[in-house]
């Protein structure tokens, strides 16, 4: 007889793609556990977006609407008696998403060559946008580009998100290499984030996969161990283009999902299903 799953159980296992149970069934990966988080309300993310003057995606903002965030751990069995705890996806609360402070002014901008503002050439020059280690374009920061930090990797690298304008709602995702202050393109939508953050299993500091100074040596075996294919140097997630198309056609998040989560979660299954009909 199976067990019936709550309604928000069922809300996390379409968040995360099933990964708590594909991670369960790995040899030597224990310990999975989830935190899970009440979702915000509709004025929380109102006044996120009235205090940094900016509008959130509609997928992030239903993300939250659904769940302020959550944590997933999972542990590795090294010997009988070594588990460590390694695996790791975070996303954060709404609060903690907040402006960066970093010194940014130095990182790359378009500007024209000296050869292109010759006053011999009266045609206007595009000057070339400059582009990352995987091929895709660096961001062009402005004085209305507007930083936001996502993530900290291990003091080396942040993950942000980037408005060109405080127009915008659709902000990129970047990595942003602290120690040259140099970035590197992630993803194009906060749905795309969180499917490589599952894709890559929540591996430690999966997001080094796309730095340009790669793994941590005892990340990078983990990584062999459990899915050495995310480390081919032909892997599609490193050299796709700004607008990619779906690299797996069935492991797609649908932000409709996001409209599942019940908003208590100590309410019975049957008045759960009432309030949500209503």
């Amino acid at each position: 007889m199976h067990k019936k799953v709550s309604l928000e159980d069922a809300f996390y296992e379409n968040l995360t793609l099933g990964l708590i149970k594909t991670l369960s069934s790995v040899p030597r990966v224990c310990n999975v556990s989830l935190e899970r988080r009440q979702p915000l309300n509709p004025c929380q993310v109102v006044n996120w977006e009235q205090r940094h003057c900016v509008y959130l995606p509609e997928d992030m903002k239903k993300f939250y609407l659904s769940t302020d965030g959550f944590v997933l751990h999972w542990s590795y069995q090294y010997s009988p008696t070594d588990v460590r705890r390694v695996g790791y996806i975070h996303f954060p609360h709404l609060l903690q998403v907040t402006l960066l402070r970093e010194n940014i002014e130095t990182t790359p901008l378009v500007t024209p060559s000296a050869s292109s503002t010759s006053s011999t050439s009266s045609a206007p020059v595009t000057a070339p946008i400059p582009k990352g280690k995987w091929d895709n374009p660096l961001p062009i920061i402005t004085a209305k580009t507007k930083i936001f930090e996502i993530n900290n990797i291990n003091e080396v690298a942040k993950v942000c998100m980037l408005y060109d304008s405080t127009s915008s709602n659709n902000p990129k995702f970047y990595l942003l290499e602290l120690n040259t202050l140099t970035w590197q393109f992630l993803s194009e939508t906060f749905s795309e984030y969180l499917r490589m953050a599952i894709a890559h299993l929540g591996l430690p500091y999966w997001e080094l996969c796309f730095s340009s100074f790669g793994l941590p040596s005892w990340t990078e075996q983990l990584f062999l161990l459990l899915a050495p294919h995310l480390l081919e140097k032909n892997e599609p997630r490193r050299g796709r283009t700004i607008n990619p198309a779906c690299e797996h056609p069935y492991n797609i998040l649908d932000p409709n999902i996001f409209r599942s989560k019940p908003k208590g979660t100590t309410k019975s299954s049957t008045s759960i299903a009432k309030s949500h009909n209503k």
